[in-house]
């Protein structure tokens, strides 16, 4: 079973960032020879060069929010090509937030089953990609009381699928001013009373670490590995 990697956060705070190789914000980045991108939103993404590190030739991206097309695609680099570790569904949400608008006309409450069904054929494939691959969800956060959670098309869905259960590691961007009146762009990788963050006792050894999913591959390699 792949790791599953949930990154929840509002848009612009540094969740589709993370992905690249950014010097300046002392970002390692995720190599694009062992990463796959399928970006459901269809989005320019927010890293230099980009266009040339993923595209069709490379063979390590893909623009569609089409959930059988997605499954195909989780089940082929899983098979297939051995050199992908990773495998990033950027703005992971609208696979639901899509389909509910081209279906908003639909009478009934037969479309919040099939998009639930069909988020969890994705998460299913996911579940069944090989051991070494690392599956990161970049999702949009929505309110849940005084706390957060991951977002979706409304409570029929929610009762139809606990997303928070179906993910090994969920992660929180924070986004605050230091002293210097810096920026400062991070994940929350446990509970803060706020954020629901979670992550295995010894993962991260800190609250918040950089928004960097090269780091966040590699800590999770070390924890995996018993390092």
């Amino acid at each position: 079973m792949a790791t599953s990697v949930a990154i929840a956060g509002t848009s612009g705070t540094g969740k589709s960032t993370s992905m690249g190789n950014i010097p300046e914000l002392k970002i390692k980045g995720l190599d694009p020879k062992e990463t796959y991108i399928i970006n459901v939103s269809g989005k320019d993404l927010p890293f230099k060069g980009w266009k040339k590190l993923y595209n069709s030739e490379n063979k390590n991206y893909i623009e569609s929010s089409d959930p059988k097309v997605i499954v195909d695609v989780i089940i082929g680099v899983s098979s297939t090509r051995k050199e992908i570790k990773n495998i990033v569904l950027d703005d992971a949400q609208y696979l639901m937030a899509f389909e509910f608008m081209r279906r908003a006309k639909e009478s009934g409450y037969g479309k919040f089953a099939d998009i639930g069904v069909n988020l969890g054929k994705v998460l299913e494939a996911v579940r069944n990609a090989r051991k070494d691959i690392k599956t990161y969800f970049l999702w949009h956060p929505e309110t849940s009381g005084d706390s957060f959670k991951l977002k979706t098309v409304g409570k029929m869905v929610d009762d139809y699928l606990t997303l928070e259960g179906l993910f090994t590691v969920i992660l929180y961007t924070k986004v605050e001013k230091g002293s210097d009146n810096k920026i400062k762009y991070s994940f929350i990788t446990n509970n803060d009373g706020i954020h629901p963050a979670k992550s295995p006792v010894g993962m991260f050894k800190d609250i918040e670490l950089q928004n960097d999913l090269g780091l966040v591959s590699e800590l999770i390699d070390k924890y995996n590995e018993g390092e």
